[in-house]
């Protein structure tokens, strides 16, 4: 059990950015955060951004995957805390129901071949998605979580990362009838609860246990006819890496994946994660709750498909890069 300072979540409350402040009132305090605050929240530079390239079809920024695209700008409003009944965010996730097939077909064979082999492609995408924005009950919503857990459930039956891959030209592949759970797939369980059940739960940690144990796994792509395929496992690499030497890249992936770990409610049963959540209890206990170790790199800042976290504006005053990481450490600590 976690004992949250009141002074400093009280401060990230009252003082830091709006998106912030909402977001530590309704997940962390368990308070209303207020219609004041959603005002304030459209006022963000980067939300009014998204807002004003809408197309009116509701389509956000340009494409689809990647920067400056539709799965960016919705990844951002949820982040943000837009509320998904605002008009737009609503609109937007209307036309991306709507529009699937301009995401798939930017995508293309790449996005089809990852979902066909229950890696995470571009329908499990779709699904994140229109989870983020609340649409829960949404059939590709429910289908692609009974996949995403399908992935996971493969990995129990696997003792060794040397059964499920063999050499593709200069490259390792997984071997045919390999399923494996990608970044996508964490999302979306993370996110969504009508699967959530205590032998699910069990099953979930046996599989982060083993992913845990098989760390650091090495680079593995799908293999596509005479071709390769990255799958979407950005930082995955390593489960448990040392916080002591990680370097400054590494440690938004670390906190993204220690964040969707911990919504998913494994942590508390991976006891290869104990020492993970001990090192950030340690600095922030250095902090006195306050989460001051500096970190900059612009995958804090960048948001796309897979980089992103800062929720202030930037970072030119320590204290933005501290309100910033100290939010997402007390999140980690109270969903684990």
């Amino acid at each position: 059990m976690h004992t949250f300072p009141e002074s400093v979540l009280d401060r990230l409350a009252d003082h830091a950015c709006p998106s912030i402040q909402h977001r530590t009132r309704a997940e962390l305090l368990g308070e209303p955060a207020g219609d004041g605050l959603q005002a304030e929240i459209l006022q963000d530079p980067l939300v009014q951004d998204i807002l004003a390239s809408q197309t009116p079809d509701g389509w956000l920024w340009r494409g689809f995957h990647g920067y400056d695209g539709m799965e960016a700008a919705l990844r951002i409003l949820a982040e943000k805390a837009v509320s998904p009944q605002h008009a737009a965010f609503a609109r937007a996730l209307d036309a991306l129901d709507a529009q699937q097939d301009r995401a798939i077909g930017e995508l293309g064979n790449v996005g089809t071949v990852l979902d066909e082999g229950g890696f995470g492609g571009v329908r499990t995408m779709l699904a994140c998605l229109l989870a983020r924005g609340k649409r829960l009950q949404h059939p590709l919503v429910l289908a692609e979580i009974d996949k995403a857990l399908a992935s996971f459930e493969f990995v129990l039956g696997v003792n060794a990362i040397d059964e499920i891959v063999e050499p593709f030209k200069d490259k390792l592949v997984f071997k045919p009838e390999v399923r494996w759970p990608g970044i996508y797939h964490l999302r979306l369980l993370a996110y969504t609860h009508t699967w959530r059940s205590k032998p699910r739960g069990h099953m979930l940690a046996q599989a982060v246990s083993k992913l845990a144990g098989f760390s650091p796994i090495p680079e593995i792509h799908v293999r596509w006819k005479s071709q390769w395929i990255a799958p979407a496992s950005f930082g995955m690499q390593n489960f448990i890496p040392d916080l002591d030497t990680l370097p400054a890249n590494r440690w938004m992936p670390w906190f993204q994946h220690m964040e969707l770990l911990a919504r998913l409610g494994v942590l508390p049963q991976v006891p290869a994660y104990a020492p993970q959540i001990k090192a950030l209890q340690a600095i922030l206990a250095e902090g006195r709750g306050w989460f001051t170790k500096r970190l900059s790199h612009s995958y804090f800042h960048k948001w796309g498909a897979y980089t992103g976290l800062a929720l202030e504006r930037d970072w030119r005053a320590a204290q933005r890069r501290i309100n910033d990481l100290t939010f997402r450490s007390w999140v980690i600590l109270k969903e684990a």
